[in-house]
């Protein structure tokens, strides 16, 4: 016998009824069976029940203990809006169950389970509702329906394998899937070993994720990358991720064998084989036939479904799950998780975006024992203020320095603004203004004659911000390219970058510098390498006169060579971005970033600029 919305308190205290047993009575009170002999009292009140018709007029209802063999949609659909969580909280049925439940609620003139919990006790007087003292042992205080538990873990498990590389969706929802999965086992923890073990899991997942989503927000999530430890981590996370299938698969059987169904689940049997299959392919870094891919993906719509459908069937056969007393509530725990995810970025954004680099003071005294060099170099044209920033030991490399070319131009770092200019009675033109162009890029080549009689030329690529920069992030220098068939470097690249800070000079060496490679697709999928020569760097927040410079002495061919050496500098605009990339790493796929090109060309036989 299951009491709908809570009208009687129990046989023994609702009717006088003597001789009888408990089930005679109880049907004699909803007027499924005539009363003989006795008399029943409803607060006090003496009451004539000879049918079910007279049982509702005064405010009692009941549904038959066996849902499972009852043939009236309504009555089931009653039965399902009464207990608190006993509906599919996220199917259209919902909407059904509850229009349908509305009605009869209206129509029996009986309150429902909710609107009982919300009334208070003259209300109750008032309506003449008197609660069983069994309720709680079948409502939503305690035991409670195993579908909605379930429900939370499969919509979890699907969010976890959706990996979506749009918006950050892959990141978003596999975090909010570990939330419903560690939400719904906490609540399945107490059934048997398969859900324990899967809440561990889940527990260890959650750390995980929230780890690696916090380390997103700093420039060191690509610290592991090719390591050892990163190989480890991932191993780790695959396996753990086959143990949680296989946990929920031992855990359907336990439960579905204590609703009487027969103790086998091939829906998620078919998921361990789909994960196994999958974490294959992931080690052995395969890359076949799109056909295959649609294939797996439509076997795991396959077979979620499936287990969506077990949740229901579940649920249909009045299976519930051991109440868990708790001291935090669902939504409490779920808020914690988030105002720590919240804090932990925040705190990578703030202190984990920049390179540390080890910044002192400015020393210009080795610079006198190359004054002479120094010298030679003004008079042959060398640019005094990219002079000044270069170190004693580049200074001394141009020594028998014999010809110097350079090139200056000033690079706008934003957007700029569009002017509408009318040109015509019909007609406009769009211009793209700056207001400001905030870096001055300077490329200088120096031919230099060495003991031995033979030359060769170094050059100097020097960057200076006019502005201040708007945000102090990670930066990048490129250059491109670092050698070609009739010229290539000559030795190790050099340089150092600058910046001005409560009024003295600091200088930091550049936090890399060295070759990098380069790997880019194009829309056939050919891939190419390139390797470039790149330095990358930070500068202090609150400083101003930023500026760097790279030096790489190059030999070239005897004839008609032509030296095309490009500068790629690249700023970041800003904070925002996720996963946090360098400017080294993003100089031309992410929109925090801006690069900015540069390029000197000249005649290294002739000894002439080209442009």
């Amino acid at each position: 016998m299951r009491c709908v919305h809570g009208f009687v308190q129990g046989a023994s205290r609702c009717a006088g009824l003597v001789g009888a047993g408990r089930s005679e009575v109880m049907r004699a009170i909803f007027g499924l069976d005539p009363i003989t002999s006795g008399s029943v009292y409803l607060n006090g009140l003496e009451v004539h029940i000879r049918n079910t018709r007279d049982a509702i007029n005064h405010g009692i209802a009941m549904v038959n203990e066996d849902r499972r063999t009852c043939s009236s949609s309504f009555f089931c659909c009653l039965l399902i809006c009464t207990i608190q969580t006993a509906y599919f909280r996220f199917s259209l049925l919902r909407f059904h169950y509850e229009i349908s439940s509305f009605y009869a609620i209206l129509r029996l003139a009986i309150k429902g389970r909710k609107e009982v919990f919300r009334m208070n006790e003259q209300e109750k007087t008032t309506m003449n509702i008197i609660e069983p003292e069994g309720l709680s042992s079948c409502g939503a205080d305690s035991g409670t329906w195993c579908g909605q538990a379930l429900t939370r873990v499969l919509i979890g498990m699907t969010l976890t394998g959706l990996t979506l590389n749009v918006l950050c969706l892959n990141y978003i929802l596999p975090a909010i899937g570990m939330v419903f999965l560690l939400v719904g086992l906490r609540a399945l923890r107490r059934e048997n070993a398969g859900f324990k073990g899967g809440y561990v899991i889940a527990i260890l997942r959650t750390f995980y994720i929230t780890v690696w989503m916090i380390l997103d927000t700093t420039i060191y999530a690509d610290v592991l990358t090719g390591t050892t430890a990163a190989v480890v981590l991932t191993l780790f996370n695959l396996v753990i991720v086959l143990a949680q299938v296989v946990c929920l698969w031992s855990g359907l059987k336990a439960l579905r064998q204590k609703a009487g169904f027969e103790a086998k689940c091939g829906a998620a049997a078919a998921l361990i084989v789909w994960n196994v299959v999958l974490c294959a392919l992931g080690v052995m870094n395969w890359s076949g036939w799109i056909v295959f891919g649609i294939i797996m993906i439509v076997l795991y719509i396959i077979i979620m479904r499936r287990l969506f459908a077990l949740a229901g069937e579940l649920d249909n056969a009045g299976c519930t799950i051991t109440p868990v007393p708790v001291r935090v509530k669902d939504w409490q725990l779920v808020l914690s998780l988030a105002v720590l995810l919240a804090a932990g970025m925040a705190c990578g954004y703030a202190f984990g975006g920049s390179y540390p680099m080890e910044w002192t003071p400015l020393d210009n005294s080795a610079q006198a024992e190359v004054q002479s060099t120094k010298a030679k170099l003004l008079e042959l044209g060398f640019p005094e203020a990219v002079l000044n920033d270069l170190s004693a030991e580049d200074i001394a490399s141009c020594e028998g320095a014999t010809q110097i070319l350079s090139r200056t131009e000033d690079k706008p770092v934003t957007n700029g603004r569009e002017v509408t200019t009318q040109t015509g009675e019909n007609s406009y033109r769009i211009d793209t203004v700056y207001d400001a162009k905030e870096l001055r890029l300077t490329g200088v080549a120096v031919r230099v004659k060495q003991t031995d009689g033979t030359e060769r030329w170094i050059i100097f690529h020097h960057f200076l911000w006019t502005q201040p920069m708007n945000y102090c992030g990670t930066e990048a220098v490129q250059l491109w390219p670092s050698g070609q068939s009739d010229w290539w470097p000559d030795g190790d690249a050099t340089g150092r970058v600058l910046c001005g800070r409560d009024g003295q000079t600091l200088t930091a060496a550049y936090h890399s510098l060295g070759m990098q490679d380069t790997f880019t697709t194009d829309f056939f999928g050919n891939s190419q390498s390139s390797s470039n020569l790149t330095g990358a760097f930070s500068m202090p927040r609150g400083s101003e006169n930023q500026r760097g410079y790279v030096c790489l002495p190059i030999q070239i061919a005897q004839e008609d060579t032509y030296v095309n050496s490009w500068v790629n500098y690249t700023h970041q605009n800003t904070w925002a971005q996720y996963p946090a990339r360098t400017a080294r790493d993003s100089m031309w796929s992410s929109s925090a970033f801006k690069t900015i090109q540069f390029a000197l060309q000249f005649d290294a036989t002739e000894g002439r600029m080209l442009y």
